[in-house]
């Protein structure tokens, strides 16, 4: 049975073989895509005929959207393609709409192809989560996989910005032809473990989330407080991309310094993750919930955002920041999609829907507060306050959930 083969506790071949192909699939897409996207809106500035600041961010914001919740819209559709077929068709769209990108020039077409890109994100990654968490059916053989995921997607993350300032500079043709070359690889790739007969689960109803599922989850005190986290979690993980790489544009000089502080946390994450995840691992083995876990990631970050408004000097307090935000990753992102394969929902897909809402939500009001309430108090010179407005209660209401769900389970 294909389960047994992927599972951490076996050593067939078929199971290293179907880890080694997941892993270079997430590589080659997460490579194409963090090759394109530190230059993405230099690229859209210079096009269009329109107001370029504005095709600026509505590209952006329809790549976004499209990528955290356009699966949802195919609901229906996903479970009658296979994995294999469901994966590479969707990393055959992204190499096609990214490819075709220096070749329009209307905003209208250009945010379109934007579109139909994050549509294939965003299946390939639903549907990548949903074929471990259907065939491996332990929470430790599940972290394991999605923490080798992570490793994948940060040793692209660590790269790919090294390519686009390569190739962007020689030809932005040539950098969207080695962005659609990584997503047609990973495609490839699939062919040769992946399996053609075997389908995602189907969800309980017409929607993404049913009424039903929906409605028993809010009755679920313990699903409520994994969806909080995730909430939660995803918000303050935003801050580094948003408030915290504004702060280091800002307030560090050397160039040298910027880049290591926005590239420690990938280059981290390739290195310690492995180490991370047998701690981890070992704590799953004694008995810890992955909802604990999930909240302790969740409070690193925000240990991370005291040590900048803490008021230690610069530097000390952005590479102390970086570095727990690197730990935080490590716990939290893997245990995510653990935490989310072993709720108590009867399919797989719905559940992972619900993790794409909850993500993205969190995600997206992240970024928001980090571009606009942490500039508004930088303005005024109060932006060590905003450090704190997200720390304090991100610490005291997640340590609350942890020690109700600790007293529960006692």
């Amino acid at each position: 049975m294909l389960g047994a083969e992927v599972g951490e506790s076996t050593v067939s071949p078929g199971g290293r073989r179907v880890r080694v192909v997941l892993a270079v699939d997430q590589l080659l897409v997460a490579l194409g895509l963090f090759s394109l996207f530190p230059v993405l809106g230099v690229m859209l500035a210079s096009r269009g005929s329109a107001s370029n600041a504005a095709l600026v961010g509505v590209g952006l914001f329809c790549y976004t959207a499209s990528a955290g919740l356009s699966a949802l819209l195919l609901n229906r559709w996903l479970p009658r393609l296979s994995y294999r077929h469901g994966m590479a068709g969707s990393a055959l769209l992204s190499a096609v709409a990214f490819g075709l990108l220096p070749y329009v020039r209307a905003g209208w077409v250009l945010c379109g192809l934007l579109v139909l890109a994050g549509l294939g994100v965003s299946v390939h990654f639903v549907l990548s989560r949903v074929f471990v968490a259907e065939l491996v059916r332990d929470d430790i053989g599940r972290n394991r996989i999605y923490s080798l995921l992570q490793i994948a997607v940060n040793a692209a993350a660590a790269v790919g910005p090294l390519v686009a300032s390569v190739t962007f500079a020689v030809d932005p043709r040539l950098l969207l032809a080695f962005v659609s070359l990584c997503y047609v690889g990973g495609a490839a790739s699939l062919c040769f473990a992946m399996p053609s007969r075997e389908y995602p689960p189907s969800t309980s109803g017409r929607w993404p989330v049913s009424r039903a599922v929906l409605g028993r989850a809010l009755r679920s005190a313990e699903i409520v407080r994994v969806l909080v986290v995730c909430v939660v979690g995803a918000f303050v993980y935003a801050q580094f991309f948003s408030a915290f790489a504004l702060f280091v544009a800002d307030s560090v000089s050397s160039v040298a310094l910027r880049a290591g502080l926005l590239a420690a946390p990938a280059i981290l994450i390739v290195l310690l993750q492995a180490a991370v995840t047998k701690v981890v691992t070992r704590l799953l083995e004694a008995g810890v919930k992955p909802f604990t876990v999930l909240g302790a990631g969740t409070m690193v970050f925000g240990v991370a955002m005291l040590f900048l408004g803490a008021g230690l000097p610069l530097v000390a307090g952005a590479v102390l920041a970086a570095a727990m935000f690197s730990l935080a990753e490590m716990l939290f992102t893997p245990m995510v999609s653990t935490a989310f394969a072993g709720l108590p929902i009867e399919s797989s897909l719905e559940s992972f829907n619900l993790r794409q809402v909850c993500w993205t939500v969190g995600e997206a009001l992240g970024s928001l507060a980090g571009g606009g309430l942490y500039l508004w108090l930088r303005l005024r010179g109060e932006a060590w306050l905003y450090w704190h407005l997200l720390a304090w209660p991100t610490l005291a209401g997640i340590g609350v959930l942890l020690v109700v769900s600790a007293r529960r389970r006692a």
